[in-house]
Parts: structure tokens; C-alpha cells; sequence
């Protein structure tokens, strides 16, 4: 247990250390959203160009990937879409926030830092291949959803698709690992120069992006909306996971640190695009914020034992 908790509690330590600084105003709202934009497009993608450009011949294609991490998320949004029925806090525009915040994980800020922590550079790859289409397909999905239950609004699957392909086009993730694949086809090498900054911009992603995710965690709050909270993070943390489980030891074929990082990456709780999304339409907003909240501090529990029983081999 102990290599769990050093992997664990480090990540944790720095979340709560950049909650702290926040709270203490050492550091502010504007602050986050920096330290945000560079792990996003910057330290990420670079860490994610190195790791194609360099890496030896792939053990898999993405599709088996992709397909059991997102059918065990699809299985999941249509569950938050029913069970939004029940809870009246949910229940709005066909329960599209609930199936966000039920389907978006923290991956980039809490995900990738515990998955790189604990399985090493080798994770880097199969982890950038879900990140580089989790938000954009999550947005359009939602989007369309709650599209759908507007009585008053036309549902535009063009506009909807060119959305789509504009965000994957200016994603700098994607772009990270589309210009990684293209410097590893040609065959050259990377000047020492080059590979020194890279270097140095992902060793800076693992840590900024947890005092990131701190800062930003202190501006949501736990009131109200208590059921609400609780069947998402239901849901997101448990539902999914087993899910994805399901879809890698009986469905899908993987290699067995892709079918982890799957895993893993299924178990994080709601990200922050969720609240962007439910804040911007003003629906499930407070049930939504208490789930990132709630959630991240659960994960520190949910996260060591889920990887002690894949370190078991359980998993």
C-alpha cells in the first residue's frame, strides 16, 4: 500500500496546497486561469510530442481505446439522463448537465497527473489519445442533448458537427499529438536544444496542473442540491468505472496499461467543462458544483484503492 500512497498523496498534497494559496489570497481566480491555459496548451501538448515522437512502434490503435472508455461513458449519459428524471434538481433540459457532469471527468488536471505518477511516461500515450477528443465530444454531445429538449430551439447538427470540428482543429492537445505523429514519420531527431525545453515543459505539467486544480476548486461551493450532488457523483465515480471495466475485460481487447489508464480515467471525478457547461445554461449548477468538490476529496480514497487493486492485478 505504501507505493499508492506516494503516488496518491503527493497529487492530493499539491491539490490542496493550491486550494490553500487561494484561500489564503496568495493566489486568485485570474491566477488559476493562467497556470490553467499553460498546462492546457502548452506543458501538456509538449509532453504529449514527445512521448509520440520518440516512442517505439505502438501497441495498439486507438479504436478499441476509445471505444470502451466512451461506451461505458455513453452508457453512463443515458443513465444520468433517466435517473435526472427522479431528482428535481436534475431534471432540466432532458437532464443534459446531469449527463455532462456524469460523463466529464477531470482527466487533465487530476487524471493525467495520477496516471503519469503512478504508471510513468509509458501512460502518456494512451491517456493523450483520450484526451485529445474527451472535451470536444463531450461538448457536442451535450450540446445536442440539451438541443433536443429545447421546445423553442432548432436543432442544427451542422453547425453543431462544424463546432466539433473547430474545437478538435484549435485543440491544442490534439495538436500535440498530430504534430508528434508527423515528427516521428519523418524519421529525424529531436535537437538536444528542443529536447531539453520539452523536457522541461513536461516535467512542469504533472505539478502545475494539481495546483491548478486546486485553485480552482476553491471557487465552487457544497450548498444545496444535495441529491443532486450524490447521484452524479454516483454516477461519474462508480457507474462509469465498472462500465469501463466491463467493456475492457469482456468486450475490448487492450494491452493491460491501456485498459488501466481506461479505468482510471473512467473513476475521475467531474471536471470543470461540466460546471462551464451547467453555469452557462444556468441548470444543475449548484448540484454540479458540489460534485467537483465532493468528488476531487473522495477521489484521494477512491483512487488508492482502485489503484492498489490494479497493482493486485485485479484489475
Amino acid at each position: 500500500m505504501e507505493p499508492i500512497l506516494n503516488t496518491v498523496l503527493p497529487v492530493f498534497g499539491m491539490i490542496v496546497l493550491g486550494y490553500v494559496f487561494t484561500r489564503a489570497r496568495i493566489f486568485d481566480a485570474a491566477s488559476g486561469r493562467g497556470i490553467s491555459l499553460f498546462v492546457f496548451n502548452v506543458a501538456i501538448p509538449a509532453l504529449l510530442f514527445k512521448t509520440v515522437a520518440t516512442m517505439e512502434p505502438q501497441q495498439a490503435a486507438p479504436w478499441g481505446l476509445w471505444m470502451a472508455f466512451f461506451g461505458g461513458l455513453a452508457l453512463t449519459w443515458v443513465a444520468a439522463a433517466l435517473v435526472s428524471r427522479a431528482v428535481p434538481s436534475l431534471d432540466v433540459s432532458g437532464g443534459a448537465a446531469a449527463s455532462m457532469a456524469a460523463g466529464f471527468g477531470n482527466l487533465a488536471l487530476l487524471g493525467t497527473p495520477l496516471a503519469l505518477s503512478h504508471f510513468g511516461p509509458q501512460a502518456a500515450l494512451p491517456l493523450g489519445m483520450i484526451l485529445s477528443v474527451h472535451a470536444p465530444i463531450l461538448w457536442f454531445a451535450a450540446m445536442l442533448h440539451r438541443a433536443m429538449f429545447q421546445t423553442q430551439a432548432s436543432v442544427s447538427i451542422g453547425r453543431t458537427a462544424k463546432d466539433l470540428f473547430v474545437n478538435l482543429a484549435t485543440n491544442a492537445i490534439v495538436l500535440g499529438l498530430l504534430a508528434g505523429t508527423l515528427w516521428r514519420v519523418t524519421g529525424l531527431s529531436i535537437h538536444p536544444i528542443f529536447a531539453t525545453m520539452l523536457g522541461m515543459l513536461s516535467d512542469a505539467a504533472v505539478p502545475t496542473a494539481l495546483f491548478a486544480l486546486g485553485v480552482s476548486l476553491a471557487g465552487y461551493s457544497l450548498k444545496g442540491s444535495w441529491s443532486g450532488m450524490f447521484s452524479l457523483i454516483a454516477l461519474k465515480m462508480v457507474l462509469m468505472p465498472v462500465l469501463v471495466f466491463l467493456m475492457v475485460r469482456y468486450l475490448v481487447a487492450l494491452p493491460p496499461l491501456w485498459a488501466q489508464v481506461a479505468v482510471l480515467f473512467a473513476a475521475m471525478p467531474t471536471g470543470a467543462n461540466a460546471f462551464l457547461f451547467s453555469q452557462r445554461n444556468e441548470e444543475a449548477v449548484a448540484a454540479v458544483s458540489g460534485a467537483i468538490t465532493l468528488g476531487t476529496g473522495l477521489a484521494a480514497i477512491s483512487a488508492s484503492i482502485l489503484l492498489y487493486l490494479m497493482d493486485a492485478g485485479m484489475i
